[in-house]
Protein backbone atom coordinates (compact mmCIF):
# COMPACT_ATOMS: atom_id res chain seq x y z
CA UNK A 1 0.00 0.00 0.00
CA UNK A 2 1.26 3.28 -0.30
CA UNK A 3 1.86 5.78 2.13
CA UNK A 4 -1.08 8.46 1.48
CA UNK A 5 -3.39 5.40 1.56
CA UNK A 6 -2.66 5.10 4.97
CA UNK A 7 -2.53 7.87 6.05
CA UNK A 8 -5.95 8.63 4.86
CA UNK A 9 -7.23 5.48 6.85
CA UNK A 10 -5.80 6.21 9.99
CA UNK A 11 -7.44 10.03 9.44
CA UNK A 12 -10.47 7.86 8.91
CA UNK A 13 -10.22 6.00 11.55
CA UNK A 14 -9.34 9.10 14.20
CA UNK A 15 -12.60 10.70 12.82
CA UNK A 16 -14.91 8.20 12.77
CA UNK A 17 -13.43 7.26 17.02
CA UNK A 18 -14.05 10.92 17.77
CA UNK A 19 -17.50 11.39 16.66
CA UNK A 20 -18.50 8.09 17.77
CA UNK A 21 -17.08 9.28 21.28
CA UNK A 22 -19.29 12.74 21.03
CA UNK A 23 -21.79 10.51 19.62
CA UNK A 24 -21.93 8.75 23.19
CA UNK A 25 -20.76 11.86 25.36
CA UNK A 26 -24.30 13.92 23.70
CA UNK A 27 -26.52 10.78 24.60
CA UNK A 28 -24.82 10.67 27.94
CA UNK A 29 -25.78 14.12 28.94
CA UNK A 30 -28.88 14.54 27.04
CA UNK A 31 -30.16 11.42 28.89
CA UNK A 32 -30.89 9.15 26.46
CA UNK A 33 -29.67 6.25 28.55
CA UNK A 34 -32.17 7.12 31.44
CA UNK A 35 -34.88 4.48 32.16
CA UNK A 36 -34.32 1.96 29.31
CA UNK A 37 -36.79 -0.09 30.72
CA UNK A 38 -39.76 2.37 30.15
CA UNK A 39 -38.42 2.38 26.97
CA UNK A 40 -38.47 -1.19 25.97
CA UNK A 41 -42.10 -1.64 27.39
CA UNK A 42 -43.28 1.11 25.21
CA UNK A 43 -43.74 -0.58 22.46
CA UNK A 44 -46.16 -3.27 24.00
CA UNK A 45 -49.72 -2.62 25.94
CA UNK A 46 -52.09 -4.91 27.79
CA UNK A 47 -54.35 -5.34 24.82
CA UNK A 48 -51.44 -6.90 22.54
CA UNK A 49 -52.19 -10.51 22.62
CA UNK A 50 -49.62 -13.19 23.01
CA UNK A 51 -48.29 -15.27 20.31
CA UNK A 52 -50.88 -13.28 17.03
CA UNK A 53 -49.57 -11.09 15.04
CA UNK A 54 -51.09 -7.15 15.25
CA UNK A 55 -48.37 -5.72 12.93
CA UNK A 56 -48.42 -6.67 9.07
CA UNK A 57 -46.78 -5.39 6.14
CA UNK A 58 -49.42 -4.40 3.64
CA UNK A 59 -49.84 -7.75 1.26
CA UNK A 60 -50.37 -9.85 4.68
CA UNK A 61 -52.86 -10.36 6.86
CA UNK A 62 -52.80 -9.37 10.74
CA UNK A 63 -54.86 -11.52 12.38
CA UNK A 64 -53.00 -14.87 11.43
CA UNK A 65 -50.81 -16.86 14.17
CA UNK A 66 -47.09 -16.61 14.63
CA UNK A 67 -45.50 -19.81 13.09
CA UNK A 68 -42.16 -20.50 14.47
CA UNK A 69 -39.63 -22.81 12.49
CA UNK A 70 -39.08 -24.44 9.44
CA UNK A 71 -42.17 -24.22 7.69
CA UNK A 72 -42.38 -19.96 8.32
CA UNK A 73 -40.25 -19.33 5.78
CA UNK A 74 -43.21 -20.51 3.30
CA UNK A 75 -45.92 -18.12 2.74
Amino acid sequence: MSTIVIILLAVGLVFFGGSTLAAFYWAARSGQFRKLEDGSKSIFDADEPVGTATDAFSDKTADRPLRRGADSLQP
